[in-house]
């Protein structure tokens, strides 16, 4: 069965990255071999009195579970180093993390065995392998552990083909997401080894969401069989013979580089007494803590694909009728609201996502404004040219200078601004998202330089790989790099970037837009007198030729005419615009958002705007934002999406593009449930998925705390020796030092003052 839903996070998937550390220190000692193989817990939910009365005619089946009740410390230990990084990360000491992780293994014991019983009932209602409750018990407990849950998927990805889902081979999925786990491990610490000239790199940059990201249940299968395996630079694990991973491995490794990463890996383990007496730790995939890990990892795959079956039978009863009457619930909730506060309005504004929908907004009180979202492209001055601005307003605190001569020295300084594309650190930032676009056969933007031919995350591309990769929301990727990049013997990059001022990002901003929409798309004048009406080319020379900068030029103490900040305007045709173009992403209105946002990430140092789901948010009426831009952004807004403005500002050029706007009353007037729920593309369909998520996941969290409630008995279904484990729960460290982001996020600033 596809997966649809999120299991909550006591169901947690098993990894093998080694994040977490103690200064080199193992977590345990004292005759360590016999320490880890003490039993921690013992959990058999057969014994609990409560089965029954929960579930008729599953006690006919506990015999099944009655040799799998055991936790070890070994599992506790492994546990901590799959999941406990982000608890101690987040505040709490290596004692609390056990503990925590401790009691999570035993609600994840009590939750597979309920699985397993029922998953087992469902093969006798099928005649799967067994035909009575006595035989599943006979069958089931005649295999080791591994060939148990093996079983267990095999029925489970036969009952999805029998349902007509997509038929996902579970075990082949398993397999692949703990080796492709542990050659993401052996990666960081062969990193560390080729990074030997990290000075010299440039710093992580900020990446488009969904960046490698795989599209759910995807393993790479050869000749029916999978094809990926790990690679530790052992003859028993080569590059040659690691199948898919090849495409994966990293620039410059050697079987020398990756022997040596994999032993600092197996020195991890070892240290932690994850390592047994017998294991020949050149043979990664049957180390005895590989094995418990894959075993581990079944289980909890016959956990997740249980839930997936448990709220397919509840998916029925959400038809059309009830999506309707859910959405005139919200409606209504949100109508009262809105209108009572326009606070609580912009406020809805700011939790806008597919999974968050505004679906009615308030009249604009005394104004012609209205509620919209920008992107924001922001042209930077230099360190020096801040410097110097910093200067002025010393100067204009000071009265040595008056208004008018501070904004016009400033526009000297914005006159002088030069930007370069930013996405330096996708060639050289540790991991190379880089490729040949000449090469790949796409049709790309190069502004007519030739030269110009990199693009970006080929893999995440639509036109590109779409089988094992999920293409990027929001990002079209056809823009290529701004200058010259050169590759260097040692695989890294040396750029040439192309300086821009802000009438050439005007020109890369239409060239690129009416590439993407076709020729005529793209219209701009440069702004004067209150009105985007000249058309000259060689830059806006009005523009810095304004002196006074007053709403009374008669008076030099009145207010700021921020009219007099905007550089250029215009509009992107998009045709007759309407909500649900934002969910389609065949539509020009996505096609164009789309394309500014990748500009966004070429161009901007607003970083800050990066995370937003379509933009800044921008009220009707007084906002936190520096004064040019909200003056901008509104005047924007009121021309409708796909209307952009260039303004200046205190940190530079702002280039801003209208990405959704508001009018007043129902948002989404025009539902159709029955035509367009089941259609992708609509909001009816989103609405319907977000809605069906929410359901379907309280129902797995109201399922998974009955069951919690009724079979954790202490004495009786669980037992807890807490003595034997106390010397983990009782540490008292916490990270003492700050973690390295993988992510990484250069810094900007963004059109908040």
């Amino acid at each position: 069965m596809k997966k649809k839903y999120k299991i909550i996070s006591i169901i947690m998937a098993a990894t093998v990255a080694s994040s977490v550390t103690l200064a080199g220190c193992s977590l345990v000692s004292a005759d360590a071999q016999a320490d880890m193989q003490q039993i921690i817990a013992e959990v058999n939910i057969g014994s609990s009195e409560n089965l029954e009365k929960l579930d008729s005619g599953l006690k006919d089946y506990a015999g099944a579970i009655s040799s799998s009740t055991a936790i070890y410390k070994r599992d506790l230990v492994a546990y901590f180093l799959s999941a406990g990084a982000s608890l101690v990360q987040n505040g709490s000491t290596y004692g609390e993390a056990f503990k925590t992780l401790s009691e999570t293994l035993i609600n994840n014991e009590i939750l597979i065995q309920y699985a397993t019983l029922a998953t087992l009932r469902d093969m006798v209602e099928d005649k799967y392998q067994v035909t009575s409750a006595a035989d599943a018990v006979s069958w089931f407990t005649g295999k080791s552990d591994a060939e148990r849950y093996e079983a267990l998927l095999s029925y489970q990805s036969q009952a999805d083909d029998k349902e007509g889902e997509e038929n996902v081979d579970y075990v082949t999925l398993v397999q692949y997401t703990i080796k492709s786990s542990i050659n993401n491990t052996i990666d960081s610490y062969e990193q560390t080894i080729l990074d030997t000239d990290s000075a010299d790199k440039t710093s992580s940059a900020t990446l488009p969401d969904g960046v490698d990201t795989e599209v759910e249940n995807y393993y790479p299968v050869k000749d029916g069989a999978l094809d990926y395996d790990i690679y530790t630079g052992y003859s028993k694990n080569s590059l040659p013979e690691s199948g898919e991973y090849k495409d994966d491995a990293l620039e410059g490794t050697t079987s020398l580089t990756r022997r040596r990463a994999y032993n600092e890996f197996i020195q991890m383990l070892d240290a932690n007494y994850l390592i047994a007496d017998d294991d020949d730790i050149t043979d990664v995939w049957n180390l005895s803590y590989v094995q418990d890990e894959y075993v581990t990892m079944l289980r909890r795959q016959v956990l997740s694909n249980y839930y997936d079956f448990y709220e397919a039978d509840l998916e029925a009863s959400i038809d059309a009728d009830y999506v309707a009457e859910r959405y005139n619930e919200i409606l209504q909730q949100q109508t009262a609201n809105y209108d009572s506060s326009s606070d609580n309005f912009e406020s809805a504004m700011g939790s806008l996502s597919d999974t968050s929908f505004v679906l009615y907004a308030p009249e604009v009180k005394g104004s012609e404004n209205k509620f919209g979202y920008v992107y924001n492209i922001l042209l930077p001055f230099s360190s020096a040219q801040s410097t110097l601005l910093s200067t002025y307003s010393t100067l204009l605190e000071n009265d040595a200078i008056d208004q008018n001569g501070y904004y016009q020295m400033r526009n000297n300084l914005l006159a002088g601004i030069q930007g370069t594309d930013q996405r330096s650190a996708w060639f050289n930032g540790g991991v190379d998202y880089s490729f040949n676009a000449e090469e790949s056969g796409l049709d790309y933007y190069n502004g007519g330089q030739s030269y110009r031919n990199i693009l970006f995350f080929e893999d995440n591309l639509m036109d590109t790989n779409n089988e094992r990769y999920e293409s990027l929301d929001k990002y079209t990727g056809l823009y290529s790099y701004n200058g010259r990049a050169v590759k260097n013997s040692d695989d890294s990059y040396t750029l040439l970037p192309n300086y821009i001022n802000i009438d050439g990002l005007l020109n890369e901003f239409e060239g690129y837009l009416n590439f993407v929409l076709g020729d005529g798309k793209v219209n701009w004048n440069y702004w004067a007198d209150g009105k985007a009406e000249t058309t000259a080319t060689e830059g806006n020379s009005a523009f810095y030729a304004v002196e006074n900068f007053n709403t009374d030029p008669l008076d030099d103490k009145s207010d700021v005419d921020y009219s007099k900040f905007i550089y250029a305007a215009g509009k992107v045709d998009l045709g007759q615009f309407t909500a649900s173009a934002l969910m389609d992403k065949t539509s020009d209105y996505y096609k164009a958002l789309s394309a500014v946002n990748e500009l966004q990430y070429a161009y901007t140092t607003d970083t800050a705007v990066l995370s937003q789901y379509i933009g800044y948010s921008v009220g009707a009426y007084s906002t936190s934002y520096i004064k040019e831009f909200e003056y901008a952004a509104q005047q924007a807004i009121r021309e409708g999406v796909g209307s952009f403005i260039v303004c200046a500002g205190d940190y530079g050029w702002h280039l801003m593009y209208v990405t959704y706007v508001f009018d007043a009353g129902n948002v989404y007037a025009d539902v159709d449930w029955v035509a367009n729920m089941n259609k992708e593309g609509t909001f009816e369909y989103e609405f319907y998925q977000s809605l069906k998520s929410s359901e379907m996941t309280n129902a797995s969290t109201t399922l998974q705390s009955n069951l919690l409630q009724n079979l954790y008995q202490k004495d009786t279904s669980v037992n807890v020796y807490e003595d034997r484990f106390s010397d983990l729960t009782s540490l008292t460290q916490s990270v003492s030092s700050s973690s390295t982001s993988t992510s990484g996020s250069s810094s900007g600033t963004s059109a908040n003052s």
